[in-house]
């Protein structure tokens, strides 16, 4: 930390939290703990979206943050990281793709994220044990799933031409 540093630290007074600091436990509440969540299909809600870089490599980056609705495990957030590179721009396509989202240019992505929040989608998530390391993949939610809203009224369902 340099003098800067040190300096705008001194000048930011915490004093008012004092009294709350002084009650609190030094350790954290036990129920807020909670188990990862298991490996397996989920319906999810995007619940934002954001663009960022990989601080060790500077490559873009998308990360998803997702609202599980079930049916297990509902109201817990996971995140999807899509990192990109030439080889997986692709994969972005097709995660966009899965979101409702067509672009003509990649470029577009920065103006339309937004598009993307407050929709519903299928997740899998899979841990790979070898590598330590989670992936999420978006699958397209199961119609008996969505909201009541986003589906067609049964009487109509039949008369659907495909």
């Amino acid at each position: 930390m340099n003098r800067n540093d040190e300096a705008m630290v001194d000048a930011i007074d915490l004093s008012e939290f004092d009294p709350e600091f002084q009650r609190a436990s030094s350790q954290a509440p036990r129920d807020t703990y909670q188990e990862e969540i298991p490996d397996g299909f989920y319906d999810a809600r995007v619940e934002d979206v954001s663009l960022n870089r990989v601080q060790s490599s500077g490559n873009p980056m998308v990360i998803w943050r997702l609202r599980i609705l079930g049916p297990q495990h509902q109201g817990r957030a996971i995140s999807k990281v899509r990192i990109i590179t030439q080889k997986t721009v692709g994969f972005l396509k097709e995660d966009l793709r899965k979101l409702g989202l067509e672009m003509s240019s990649l470029k577009e992505l920065n103006g339309r994220m937004d598009e993307m929040v407050h929709r519903h989608i299928g997740i899998m998530k899979r841990t790979q044990p070898d590598r330590r390391w989670t992936d999420v993949h978006f699958v397209k939610p199961r119609p008996e799933s969505a909201p009541r809203e986003t589906r067609a009224p049964a009487e109509l369902e039949d008369d659907l031409p495909f």
